[in-house]
């Protein structure tokens, strides 16, 4: 079916695509944030340093370059075929983590770091293609339902290891990752954009952008997910070790960050963007630094729960709007230079966690180690600020 041409991003998809897509998209919620919550838990497995601990954000997210990597070749096969291509890996890293030595394990989150990488770029490259007129808010719609998964993932595994059931919890989330993928491989998921449409001065972008305001782009995408990571990614293990008498109510430390995200994200579509994008990457910035500064001084896990919802709710528009600006500034160009930037991110995210447990070993303090996080959210203000291109001030 062709898309009508007075209608510019109409879709050929079905209906029923965008409810499994979407409800993929919370799986894929579940899976990224799934090492926080269970971290403490692989600690004990195998007595692990914070060191070697951080690996497994290194693994996932080295990962996830990989499929980052794939996914030019898979979209120019269609983007089902990376939708399910990402999702049978996520399976299969999974279920993997249920493998008993900790290389295995290593490497099972290298394979669903992979499966997300393919998933949730494409899946962002493919919202932004369509929703021309208000891209951060589709962004935002999207990025709820991975919201809604990241907030699962950590009362999942509380419930799970009251309940010594922690390898059925992984082979269930692995089973619904192989059943989304089941059902997208025979659903129509290509969009039939129409060029003409567009406004004339986002095709002109293409050929302005300078070298200076890419890679302070590229460096976003680094820092934010990065950041973001870090602080999820290390709040139950600071919340455990911190407040012996909060028993295991430590492994819902997590939940309350992707909760701040998951509201930001819900008024995101409420917020006039065309006028302020800029001031609300400024804002939420300026508040997830407020958050982590926050955090380091939590004694308790209310403290704890506060500073990590004002932290979350702080980066809330912060991806989105990073997606927005890429489409806007390269427009059909940024499915090849997305890849680049989605790389520069899962690079992020296998760095910066990392160094936050190599901090942490070298100087006996894990507090020492998160104010990594809180110097990328001061060096992301900085580099939005010196972003002069028109599609980066404005809608």
């Amino acid at each position: 079916m062709r898309s009508n041409p007075t209608r510019p991003g109409a879709l050929s998809v079905s209906s029923a695509a965008f409810i499994v897509l979407h409800g993929g998209f919370v799986i894929t919620g579940i899976v990224t944030t799934l090492v926080g919550p269970l971290l403490p838990i692989l600690i004990g497995r195998w007595s692990l340093s914070d060191q070697r601990a951080g690996l497994f954000f290194a693994a996932q997210f080295c990962g996830s370059m990989v499929g980052v990597a794939s996914i030019g070749p898979l979209i120019k096969r269609g983007y089902r075929y990376t939708f399910v291509c990402g999702f049978a890996f996520i399976a299969a890293g999974v279920a993997g983590l249920n493998l008993g030595t900790y290389a295995a394990a290593l490497a099972a989150a290298a394979v669903f770091g992979c499966g997300l990488g393919q998933t949730l770029s494409s899946a962002n490259l493919w919202v932004a293609e369509i929703a021309k007129a208000r891209r951060v808010s589709a962004l935002s719609i999207l990025n709820l339902m991975w919201g809604v998964g990241a907030i699962a993932s950590s009362p999942f595994v509380m419930l799970a290891q009251r309940r010594l059931v922690i390898s059925w919890l992984l082979y269930a989330i692995a089973a619904c990752s192989a059943l989304t993928a089941v059902l997208l491989s025979g659903m129509n998921l290509e969009p039939e954009m129409t060029r003409q449409a567009e406004p004339v001065r986002e095709r002109a972008l293409t050929e302005n952008i300078s070298v200076r305001s890419t890679l302070s782009l590229a460096a976003l995408f680094f820092l934010y997910v990065g950041s973001e990571n870090s602080v999820a990614g290390w709040v139950a293990s600071l919340t455990k070790r911190m407040n012996s008498e909060s028993g295991d109510l430590w492994a819902l430390a997590p939940m309350f960050f992707w909760g701040g995200l998951l509201a930001g994200r819900a008024l995101v579509p409420m917020v006039p963007l065309r006028r302020s994008e800029r001031t609300l990457f400024a804002s939420g910035l300026m508040l997830a630094a407020a958050g982590v500064c926050c955090l380091l001084r939590a004694a308790t896990f209310a403290s704890v729960a506060a500073c990590v919802t004002a932290a979350g709710m702080g980066l809330a528009a912060i991806y989105p709007i990073l997606i927005a600006w890429l489409v806007k500034a390269f427009g059909e160009r940024s499915r090849r230079i997305g890849a680049v930037m989605f790389a520069m991110a899962s690079m992020g995210g296998a760095t910066l966690p990392w160094l936050v447990g190599l901090t942490s070993t070298r100087t006996g303090s894990l507090r020492a180690g998160l104010l990594i996080p809180l110097a990328g959210c001061i060096a992301m203000f900085g580099l939005a600020a010196i972003m002069i291109e028109s599609a980066f001030q404005k809608s």
